[in-house]
């Protein structure tokens, strides 16, 4: 009988989540960015995990007060979040080292994704998400109630939601790139495990790049698109009957 050769291939067994900067502890099995795109899409997690604690709970049965009070809290992460997708396009346009990476039509496309976000989401220093961010959201400027009304007033809770439901549109389009790169850390010391190429999650030893594991693991994005769908389902109530946004497909019941 012939020897049977090959390198064997495991399924990853491990219950991964990202690396979260508010825990306690990092668990060893957390996912970690290896690379500067992957370090931008983090920090567009990041922002959509406060997104998603403060539109915990709010529905259209909470007082309007209450809605526009956690909108205006709501700005912060989400000027976070829309300053992390621009970097994050400006980064895979124009890096030196994704030059191999993408052709030059491939270049113009991301480009042309970060265009359409700005148009909907302006973010140049008289936008109104800045000027709530700055003056109200992130902290309060010495400005009297008519004052800082006045600002809040140009950023409708429904101009506020088509912002938020525009960062998605452009993020799940982002995601397709195959540009991003994870490690964890349970392995032995003196090794490296490193997916860079999905779904496989490899295992190097160090001092000699010899491969030493290789397992099927689910895409860490997906974690972002689980929270991602979570936010479509729990913004709707931002939007007015007849607004442009993301319906959720289990949800036949709200206008699109």
């Amino acid at each position: 009988m012939d020897e049977i050769k090959g390198f064997p291939v495991y399924i990853d067994e491990a219950k991964r989540k990202f690396a979260d900067s508010a825990l306690e502890e990092i668990e060893v099995t957390d996912w970690h960015p290896s690379n500067t795109a992957t370090i931008n899409l983090w920090r567009c997690f990041e922002a959509l995990k406060d997104i998603d604690n403060l539109l915990q709970g709010s529905t259209i049965l909470i007082a309007q007060e209450e809605q526009r009070r956690r909108v205006k809290i709501l700005v912060t992460p989400l000027y976070s979040l829309c300053i992390a997708i621009q970097d994050i396009c400006n980064y895979l346009s124009s890096a030196p080292e994704l030059k191999s990476q993408f052709n030059k039509k491939e270049r113009a496309e991301i480009t042309k994704l970060l265009n359409e976000f700005l148009t909907v989401v302006p973010l140049d220093k008289t936008s109104a998400i800045r000027g709530v961010r700055d003056q109200l959201s992130a902290h309060i400027d010495k400005l009297m109630p008519n004052e800082a009304k006045a600002i809040f007033a140009k950023a409708q809770t429904h101009q506020i939601g088509i912002w938020l439901h525009q960062c998605i549109v452009t993020l799940s389009k982002v995601l397709l790139l195959e540009v991003f790169a994870w490690t964890t850390d349970d392995c032995p010391e003196g090794y490296l495990r490193l997916m860079n190429v999905e779904p496989w999650l490899v295992t190097f030893k160090l001092d000699s790049d010899e491969i030493t594991g290789l397992h099927i693991t689910k895409s860490p994005k997906k974690l972002i698109v689980e929270i991602y769908d979570k936010i479509i389902q729990t913004s709707q109530w931002m939007f007015r009957p007849g607004d442009s946004r993301i319906v959720p497909f289990q949800d036949e019941s709200i206008d699109s």
